[in-house]
C-alpha cells in the first residue's frame, strides 16, 4: 500500500510537473508567435520604408534621366533641327551647313575630263600698259654675248590700280554783246562748294559702309590708304554722305513699293538689331528682282502698317513667310504661303526631344516630294498628277493622326509633349498653306529668298555692331535697298552709287524697262 502510495504521489507530482511544463511551452509558444507576429509586422514596416525609399529614388533617378535627356536634345539643338543661324554654332561643334542639292558622288573640285579655263589674252587694242623685260648679260652655258634675237615671249596680268584725280571744272563766263549780260553753264548741287570729293570716292564710301559692311572710322582709314594718304575724309562727312543718299532716294523706295504690290509672289521676313543697347527690328520684303529693306524700333502691327505694303497685297497675291501669324490678320486679303523648311527643322527638333517617329517620318515625306517635284519640272512638267496629289495628302492627314497616337502612348518630357502638341495643331490647321506648293509648281517651297536678303544685317551686327539711333538704321536699311534690287537686275553697283552721289539715282522705271543700264 504505502509503495503504491508513494507511486501515485510520484505520479501526481510529475503530472502536475508536467502540466507547468506544458503551460510554460504554450507560454513559450505564444511568446514565440508574438515574436514571429511582431517580427513580420518589423519585416513589413521595413520592407514598406525601404520600398518607398527606392520609390523615391527611382523617382530622382527617372528625372535626372529625364533632365539629362532633355538637355541632350537641346544641346544638339543646330541649324538643322532649329532656327538657330549657322554663325551661332559654339566653337567645340561642327558647323552644320544646309544643303538640299543631292550628292553626286564624285569628289570635290575639278573632275577628270573636265577642260581647264585660262584669263585669255589681250587683244592688241585693249593692252594699256607695256613693260618689256630684257636679258643682258652672258649666257649660263657657255659665256657669250647674249645678243637679242627680236623674239618676245607675252604674258598678260590683270591688275587694278587705284589713282587719284584731282579735277576741275571750269565755267566759262559769256556776257551778251547786246545788253552786256553775263552767262554760264549752271552748276550742279554736287559742285556748290570751292571743293568737294567726287562720285566715285563718295560711291566707294556708301559700297564700303553698306555691303563691305565697314564702320565709318575704318571707312576713312582704307580710303587714306587707298589714296596714298591724299584723301582723308572726316568721320562727320561719311555720316552726312550716308544721311544725303538716303535722303536721294525717297522716290526711289517709293516708286519701288508700287511695284512691288502688284507682284503676285511676295516673300517677307523679320530679324533683330541692337539699336543703342535696345533691340530693334529691319525687315525685309521683295522677290527675285526686288529687295526692299525697312527698320524700326519696334516690332509691332503699328511698324508693319508704317511700311505699307502688306496692306496693299490684293486676294492674287501670295505671300511667302515663316509662320508669321500677324500675316493672318483679317484685314489683311492676300495668300499665305508658309516655308517648308523651318517645318522640317522643327519636326526634326521634335524626333530629337521625343523619340517619337511621326515627325521624321513626316519630313522624309516633304524632302522626298520636293526632290520629285524638281525631278518633274526638269522634265517639263507643270504638276504632280491627281493621284500623287491626294496620296500626299492622305499621308499627311495619317502621319498627324499617327503623332496625335503617339504623344498620348509615350509621352515625355513637359516641355517636348507641349511643343510637339503646337506642333501637330499649327501643321494640321495651317496644311494648306504649307503645302500649296505640291499642287502648284509657280509657288516656291521655301522662305529662303528672305534670309539671305536678311544674312547682310546679321554679318553688319557682328562687324560694325549696334546702330547709333532708328534713323541711321533707316537709312542703312533705304541705301541697302537701292544696292540690292539693282545688284538683281545686274546694275553695276559703283555705276548706281556714282549715279546717286551727283543727284540722278537710278530710277525704278529705268531697272525695269532698260536691261542694257551698265
Amino acid at each position: 500500500m504505502e509503495k503504491e502510495a508513494s507511486i501515485y504521489t510520484r505520479f501526481e507530482k510529475i503530472s502536475a510537473e508536467n502540466l507547468e511544463l506544458k503551460d510554460r511551452i504554450l507560454g513559450y509558444q505564444e511568446k514565440i508567435h508574438d515574436l514571429r507576429r511582431s517580427q513580420k509586422k518589423a519585416l513589413q514596416e521595413m520592407k514598406n520604408f525601404y520600398d518607398e525609399q527606392i520609390a523615391k529614388k527611382d523617382a530622382i533617378i527617372k528625372e535626372i534621366s529625364d533632365k539629362y535627356t532633355r538637355c541632350a536634345a537641346i544641346a544638339a539643338h543646330n541649324g538643322t533641327n532649329t532656327g538657330i543661324p549657322t554663325a551661332a554654332t559654339p566653337i567645340w561643334k561642327k558647323k552644320l551647313i544646309p544643303n538640299l542639292r543631292r550628292s553626286t558622288g564624285k569628289k570635290r573640285g575639278g573632275q577628270l575630263g573636265h577642260k581647264k579655263h585660262f584669263l585669255q589674252s589681250f587683244e592688241q587694242q585693249d593692252v594699256t600698259e607695256t613693260i618689256t623685260h630684257s636679258l643682258e648679260g652672258t649666257c649660263a652655258s657657255c659665256g657669250g654675248q647674249l645678243i637679242d634675237s627680236g623674239e618676245t615671249v607675252a604674258k598678260d596680268e590683270y591688275d587694278v590700280e587705284i589713282r587719284t584725280v584731282k579735277r576741275r571744272h571750269a565755267y566759262r563766263v559769256c556776257h551778251c554783246a547786246e545788253c552786256g549780260t553775263s552767262a554760264r553753264h549752271p552748276i550742279p548741287k554736287n559742285l556748290k562748294e570751292p571743293n568737294q570729293y567726287g562720285s566715285q570716292v563718295q560711291a566707294l564710301a556708301l559700297s564700303l559702309m553698306n555691303t563691305g559692311n565697314v564702320a565709318i572710322n575704318k571707312v576713312r582709314t582704307l580710303l587714306f590708304g587707298m589714296t596714298g594718304g591724299e584723301m582723308a575724309q572726316s568721320e562727320g562727312y561719311i555720316a552726312k554722305l550716308q544721311c544725303r543718299a538716303a535722303a536721294g532716294l525717297a522716290m526711289f523706295v517709293a516708286d519701288l513699293k508700287t511695284a512691288l504690290v502688284h507682284r503676285a509672289l511676295v516673300y517677307w521676313d523679320d530679324t533683330v538689331i541692337m539699336i543703342n543697347t535696345d533691340r530693334a527690328c529691319l525687315r525685309f520684303y521683295g522677290d527675285n528682282t526686288i529687295s526692299l529693306y525697312t527698320a524700326h524700333a519696334h516690332k509691332d502691327m503699328e511698324s508693319i502698317d508704317d511700311d505699307g505694303v502688306l496692306g496693299l497685297l490684293q486676294s492674287t497675291t501670295s505671300t511667302m513667310h515663316d509662320h508669321n501669324r500677324v500675316n493672318y490678320n483679317e484685314k489683311f486679303f492676300f495668300q499665305n504661303l508658309e516655308c517648308n523648311q523651318h517645318l522640317q527643322r522643327d519636326l526634326q527638333k521634335n524626333s530629337d526631344d521625343t523619340a517619337h517617329t511621326w515627325s521624321g517620318e513626316l519630313k522624309k515625306l516633304i524632302s522626298s516630294t520636293i526632290h520629285d517635284r524638281k525631278a518633274a519640272i526638269a522634265r517639263g512638267e507643270t504638276h504632280f498628277q491627281p493621284d500623287y496629289i491626294e496620296d500626299f495628302k492622305h499621308k499627311v492627314k495619317q502621319l498627324l493622326a499617327e503623332g496625335w497616337d503617339e504623344r498620348k502612348k509615350k509621352p515625355g518630357h513637359k516641355d517636348a509633349t507641349n511643343y510637339e502638341r503646337l506642333l501637330l495643331v499649327r501643321t494640321d490647321k495651317y496644311h494648306h498653306n504649307y503645302f500649296r506648293w505640291v499642287e502648284d509648281f509657280c509657288l516656291p517651297t521655301t522662305n529662303n529668298l528672305s534670309e539671305r536678303g536678311l544674312r547682310c544685317i546679321k554679318s553688319h551686327m557682328k562687324i560694325s555692331g549696334q546702330f547709333a539711333n532708328v534713323t541711321t538704321a533707316r537709312h542703312y536699311a533705304t541705301i541697302k535697298t537701292y544696292i540690292e534690287t539693282c545688284r538683281k537686275n545686274g546694275i553695276n553697283e559703283m555705276a548706281a552709287l556714282s549715279r546717286l552721289c551727283v543727284g540722278n539715282p537710278i530710277t525704278v522705271s529705268e531697272i525695269f524697262t532698260c536691261p542694257d543700264i551698265p
